[in-house]
């Protein structure tokens, strides 16, 4: 990887994850390059050599791994799955299953259930 991209793969882990954009629902690929100064079309481009995905699957992978640890925690067993998909930033809980069952092959509750075993 070359020195500008790897600069570039910091400037977006920084802003994406550790910004936590990733969790804002309206945040788009758009928003994104215009915050690094670049066409969504180059930032599609230059994600798909540094990541080898798209900007879609590196947003649904963070948000699905996030709702895992959620799941998981103790402390939010009186979460539904709809909240937990709205905190990670999805809009619904019918796009948090959907994606949700993309990612991980299952819904929520199976992936649970199978955790909990």
């Amino acid at each position: 990887m070359t020195e500008d991209k790897r600069k570039l793969k910091k400037e977006i882990e920084n802003i994406v994850i550790k910004g936590k954009k990733y969790r804002a629902p309206e945040f788009s690929a758009q928003k994104l390059a215009d915050e690094l100064g670049m066409s969504a079309s180059q930032l599609s481009r230059e994600m798909k050599i540094i990541y080898g995905k798209s900007y879609s699957d590196i947003i649904l992978s963070l948000r699905i791994k996030e709702a895992q640890r959620h799941i998981l925690n103790p402390k939010k067993l009186s979460y539904t799955m709809e909240e937990i998909g709205i905190m990670v930033g999805f809009m619904n809980k019918w796009s948090f299953y959907q994606a949700f069952r993309k990612y991980a092959g299952t819904t929520p509750n199976e992936w649970k259930k199978e955790q909990n075993n």
